[in-house]
């Protein structure tokens, strides 16, 4: 008789959950990339690792959970990034992966996003409650104007200047693959936090994870993508609409290849950004 279990991951469950992701999940990411799932340093005590499944006593599947304590809109929230979710083929019926997604969103006081997914994974994230967080970005591409708005590249001059808990939030992803400017002009100021990745057809996405002033940014977000981005390649300043917080832009939009996801009971779905996620700790694409 198969007998399944799942429960919380451990510390002692690490090594093997890195092994079966580089494995079976993909082999592109070495060991120690799978590792900085678990090993992130903004959560020193960290519940768990996120959800392990077994099977006759081997394991079978994982699905990760990057916790994070956030202060947004001024109140404190647990925000979990579900991510990594896996389980070997042969276990893929019978709902074994169904509760293995319910169990790692089973706290209700916690919020959770999922910012990478399969399309196969769609409807069986609608059944668990997930609800849509964004199906669409704007974009901007240079159009050669004239820059009138001052870009500090700079990470102390730009840690001078935000408040403390945008400055803990940088200081958090210090040394991760993220960029930041904080745009400004005689009326306020934004600070953008973005990555820079090629996709489709060779255009180069610079993918806004964090925005500290929608409406500046709406306002403006031609003459900042006119600044920020390179002339010698085809290049978009792209944004997840709901970071623009409904506010009147210019923007082109396009349809995201997959939804990102979330579910909570605290949180409306412009109050969640990009940030504290896999998106960050494997250095992935935002698709």
């Amino acid at each position: 008789m198969t007998r399944g279990e799942i429960r919380p991951a451990q510390a002692a469950d690490i090594e093997p959950v890195c092994k079966l992701l580089h494995e079976q999940m993909s082999a592109k990411f070495s060991l120690d990339r799978w590792r900085r799932l678990m090993t992130y340093r903004w959560l020193d005590e960290k519940p768990d690792f996120g959800r392990v499944a077994f099977v006759d006593g081997r394991l079978v599947g994982f699905v990760g959970m990057v916790y994070a304590n956030r202060v947004l809109d001024g109140r404190p929230h647990r925000v979990v990034n579900v991510c990594a979710w896996y389980l070997e083929k042969a276990y893929r019926k019978a709902g074994f992966g169904f509760e293995l997604m319910r169990s790692a969103i089973a706290d209700d006081t916690m919020s959770y996003t999922i910012l990478t997914s399969s399309p196969r994974s769609v409807a069986l994230l609608d059944a668990i409650g997930y609800r849509v967080l964004d199906d669409h970005r704007q974009l901007w591409a240079a159009k050669g104007a004239s820059v009138e708005i001052k870009m500090e590249r700079d990470l102390p001059s730009i840690l001078g200047r935000i408040d403390g808990i945008t400055r803990g939030m940088l200081r958090d992803h210090g040394g991760l693959p993220i960029h930041t400017i904080l745009v400004s002009d005689n009326s306020g100021d934004c600070l953008v936090v973005f990555t820079v990745a090629k996709k489709r057809e060779g255009v180069t996405y610079f993918d806004v994870l964090h925005l500290t002033n929608p409406s500046f940014f709406a306002a403006r977000a031609q003459v900042i993508a006119d600044g920020l981005l390179p002339r010698d390649q085809t290049a978009v300043l792209a944004v997840d609409t709901r970071l623009l917080q409904g506010n009147a832009h210019d923007g082109t939009a396009e349809r995201l290849l997959v939804p990102r996801f979330y579910k909570s009971n605290t949180l409306q779905a412009e109050q969640i950004d990009n940030m504290y996620s896999e998106l960050q700790l494997l250095d992935l694409k935002l698709d």
